[in-house]
């Protein structure tokens, strides 16, 4: 393996920039020829909805006063040693995803899953192997999982590190795998339960944004001050006036709210547990939290049925592409579509290539189209510049909605 996300040279940096518009074509034909498509995302994917990335995200004068930045707030610890500071900034993240609208490229997927991955005779054959795999529904476990799956992936499948649950606004839920949790699921802070639930449809928090923090006790008038300044004129370290930062976001109003999200089991009682500012465990009474993997995080519910539906697929499209080898046919065409996986947290760029690795040593024809405005090469030395399968990777330098328009645009005329 290589040593990471390493940014291109000047020079190759200039011709990937001149080769853009030639690389989306290439990503175009590669999907259009696809029967397989697995889409990747990662923070700067949901930077084109408006919202804040890892960098930019805890760049205000509340956080700066105190020295803290994203990695110092994404922590548990904060829920016991002041939890006013750990709901202001997972409220106000909660209360940024839920009101912006997932960017258009999302629609964009959705109709190429529909048009190409959904519905073919592939699909069909991956579905197949999921049920003769055991693969059953959630039904099972109700009142346990936040949401009942009974269908099944065909050819597409997400695999997201966001938290902010924007792939349920146009994929479907069992096609999603979220291995970072999201910002909807909440769960005990004590695992006195497994059980992960639902936040109301009506829930918003309150947190006063000059401080950044969430009273325990809500205002019926609301908090709905402005980002504060720091003392004495000083400035936010790094930040910038036109990038969005927590509370500050900058996209469009959300209205396909989580609509592939299945509904809560019919037992649930939505506003359980939220009827506090902090919401609290339904089973112990206790605090709760959000079922979000954090840093330093010993505690998170991940969701076992999401988790099993992601390995399963990925088995399945393996065994397509093994039989088709075994049976002497044409090897299975694999697109692995990767947008916005930067260097921070490589969980994401990680899974592309491993899984180009496995659904090549299964014998198909796998690609990986990797779109980042910094790091589009390979990791792995056989991926990188001047490796052995350093064609098995197109790169696009730019960032993932632009990129999405023109591969869409090359899409539509078949060029």
């Amino acid at each position: 393996m290589g040593a990471g996300p390493s940014a291109p040279s000047e020079e190759l940096a200039a011709e990937l920039a001149d080769r853009k518009g030639l690389a989306c074509k290439e990503a175009a034909a590669a999907i259009r020829d696809a029967e397989v498509l697995l889409l990747c995302t990662g923070a700067g994917f949901s930077a084109d909805s408006g919202l804040a990335v890892y960098a930019d995200v805890a760049k205000v004068a509340a956080y700066a006063s105190r020295g803290l930045e994203y990695y110092d707030l994404c922590q548990p610890h904060w829920l016991k040693e002041e939890p006013e500071l750990f709901w202001g900034f997972w409220g106000q993240c909660f209360n940024d995803y839920r009101a912006t609208a997932p960017h258009d490229g999302y629609r964009m997927i959705d109709e190429w899953a529909n048009r190409l991955f959904r519905n073919s005779d592939v699909a069909t054959r991956i579905r197949a192997r999921l049920v003769s795999r055991g693969m059953r529904s959630d039904t099972d476990t109700a009142g346990v999982t936040p949401y009942i799956v009974q269908d099944r992936a065909g050819a597409f499948f997400a695999f997201t590190s966001n938290v902010d649950a924007h792939h349920f606004d146009w994929f479907r839920a069992c096609e999603i795998r979220e291995c970072h949790g999201n910002t909807e699921q909440y769960q005990c802070a004590n695992l006195c339960t497994p059980a992960v639930w639902r936040a109301p449809a009506s829930l918003t928090f309150q947190v006063d944004k000059t401080t950044m923090l969430a009273p325990t006790k809500v205002d019926p008038a609301g908090l709905e001050a402005p980002v504060g300044s720091l003392p004495d004129g000083d400035e936010v370290p790094d930040a910038k006036d036109d990038v969005p930062r927590i509370g500050e976001v900058q996209g469009s109003r959300r209205n396909t709210t989580l609509r592939y999200m299945p509904a809560p089991h019919r037992s649930d009682d939505s506003r359980a547990g939220f009827e506090s500012n902090h919401p609290l465990c339904r089973a112990c009474g206790g605090p709760a939290r959000p079922a979000i993997l954090m840093f330093a995080d010993d505690s998170w519910a991940d969701l076992d049925g999401q988790e099993s539906r992601w390995q399963a697929w990925r088995e399945a499209v393996r065994d397509e592409a093994s039989e088709r080898v075994d049976s002497g046919q044409g090897p299975l065409r694999v697109a692995i579509l990767e947008v916005g996986a930067g260097n921070r947290v490589t969980t994401v760029r990680g899974q592309a290539e491993s899984n180009l690795r496995k659904f090549l040593d299964a014998g198909a024809d796998a690609k990986l189209i990797r779109v980042n405005p910094d790091f589009p090469l390979g990791d792995a030395e056989a991926y990188a510049p001047a490796g052995q399968s350093e064609k098995r990777v197109i790169s696009i330098m730019a960032r993932g909605f632009e990129s999405l328009q023109l591969i869409n645009a090359a899409l539509g005329s078949g060029d």
